[in-house]
């Protein structure tokens, strides 16, 4: 399986995708695979709907965390291949795994929602990582975000930004 990074170069305008074992301050030593005309091209959802999506609004020196549920209701299996927001720079999406009796966050090696499924990004588990703010970020602001899924299609979603004690979207 590949693992996936998700990186926003200049907001919707340059998204790119780099393949990578494990999470690095520096991605320069993946190979990135540049996705903004697949955005750009995609067509909106129909059948893919995108619910409570909030960030754990960090300082700007260590990655926010972001949260969402993922409802397939198509009869096919959908595939999540890349992210997008203004908001930060790079865009990852990780698991919480533990290892040795530890907790810690990898890259998310298979983005697949089963066809008639939900996929809950939530702390402890799925979730998205957010560096490198593009602007100042304020609690209870939203933050814009698109997902693009396998079959072109994409999803546009608003995040709310929580405090960084927050534990759910409310």
């Amino acid at each position: 399986m590949r693992n996936i990074t998700f990186a926003v170069l200049c907001g919707f305008s340059s998204l790119a995708l780099a393949h990578g074992s494990h999470h690095q301050a520096s991605h320069q030593h993946h190979e990135i695979k540049d996705y903004s005309a697949q955005l750009a091209a995609a067509k909106p959802a129909s059948e893919v709907r995108v619910e409570q999506c909030w960030v754990r609004l960090l300082p700007s020196t260590v990655p926010s965390a972001g949260y969402f549920i993922i409802h397939n209701d198509s009869n096919e299996d959908l595939e999540l291949i890349a992210g997008a927001t203004p908001s930060y720079a790079h865009v990852m999406l990780h698991e919480t795994i533990e290892e040795d009796g530890m907790a810690k966050m990898v890259m998310a090696d298979e983005m697949v929602i089963p066809a008639k499924s939900t996929i809950e990004f939530k702390p402890g588990g799925l979730h998205a990582m957010f560096e490198q703010p593009t602007h100042n970020i304020e609690l209870g602001q939203t933050m814009e975000m698109e997902l693009l899924f396998a079959n072109q299609q994409k999803v546009a979603i608003h995040c709310k930004v929580n405090p960084a004690n927050a534990r759910s979207y409310e």
